[in-house]
C-alpha cells in the first residue's frame, strides 16, 4: 500500500497519456501517437468491441473494388446483416490505395466486432501485370486483420468457396442467384461483395484455414 504524508496535495500531470517524444519510433507514427495518447485522455479509443461470436466478416481481395460482407446469427444459421466494397481509383498513388484499404478495414472491424475473418486465397500468377498489386493488397488485408481483430483470417481458394454453394467454376451471376433465395436478397450487385457473402458463408459452414500466406 502507498502511504502518502498528510500534508501532502495530490498533483495530476498535465501530460496525462501524452508522451514527452517518441523516439524509438519512426517519425511517420509520431502524430498518430500523439492523437492516441489524447483520445485515451478523453476516453476514447479505436479499440474494437468485444467480438460477436457467431458474426463474420468475408472479404474478397481487389486493389479497385474490394468486396466485403458481414453475416450474423448463431450456430444454427446466419445472415448477411451488411455487404459492399472498399473501391480505390488507378488514378491515385499505390501507397495512397492500400492505405485507404487498411484504414476502412480498420474500421469495418471496429464497427462490426466480427469474431472471425474469412479471406480469399487466390491463385497468383507471376506473369500477369496485376499481381504484385494482388499480393500488396492481401499483405494490407493480412496486416490489417492481426492489427485489429488479433487473429488470422480463414483462408478458402475460389474453387472452395464456390462449391459450397455451386460448383467450382461457378460464375458471379449464378452465385448471386443461389445467394439472393437462400438468404431472401433482392436485386443483389453481381459485384465483389457477392463473392464476400459467399466466402464468408463457407468458411461459417467449417470450410478453409488459417494456413498464411
Amino acid at each position: 500500500m502507498l502511504n502518502r504524508h498528510p500534508n501532502l496535495i495530490p498533483q495530476t500531470t498535465q501530460w496525462n497519456h501524452l508522451p514527452t517524444k517518441a523516439l524509438r519510433v519512426p517519425e511517420c507514427f509520431v502524430e498518430e501517437i500523439k492523437a492516441y495518447a489524447l483520445a485515451l485522455d478523453q476516453g476514447q479509443t479505436d479499440e474494437p468491441q468485444t467480438p460477436n461470436p457467431h458474426t463474420w466478416l468475408g472479404i474478397k481481395p481487389s486493389i479497385s473494388n474490394l468486396g466485403w460482407a458481414i453475416l450474423d446469427g448463431d450456430s444454427h444459421q446466419v445472415h448477411p446483416t451488411d455487404f459492399g466494397l472498399i473501391q480505390t481509383y488507378s488514378d491515385q498513388p499505390l501507397p495512397e490505395r492500400l492505405a485507404e484499404i487498411e484504414d476502412d478495414l480498420r474500421t469495418l472491424i471496429t464497427q462490426f466486432a466480427p469474431a472471425h475473418v474469412a479471406l480469399e486465397k487466390p491463385f497468383v500468377n507471376p506473369e500477369y501485370p496485376s499481381t504484385s498489386k494482388l499480393l500488396q493488397v492481401l499483405g494490407v488485408i493480412n496486416c490489417a486483420v492481426y492489427r485489429y481483430h488479433r487473429n488470422l483470417p480463414v483462408m478458402l481458394y475460389p474453387a472452395t468457396w464456390k462449391s459450397n454453394l455451386d460448383e467450382p467454376t461457378a460464375n458471379r451471376a449464378a452465385l448471386a442467384g443461389i445467394l439472393e433465395y437462400l438468404f431472401d436478397l433482392e436485386g443483389l450487385r453481381i459485384s465483389h461483395e457477392v463473392d464476400a457473402i459467399a466466402i464468408a458463408y463457407a468458411a461459417w459452414c467449417g470450410l478453409g484455414s488459417r494456413d498464411s500466406y
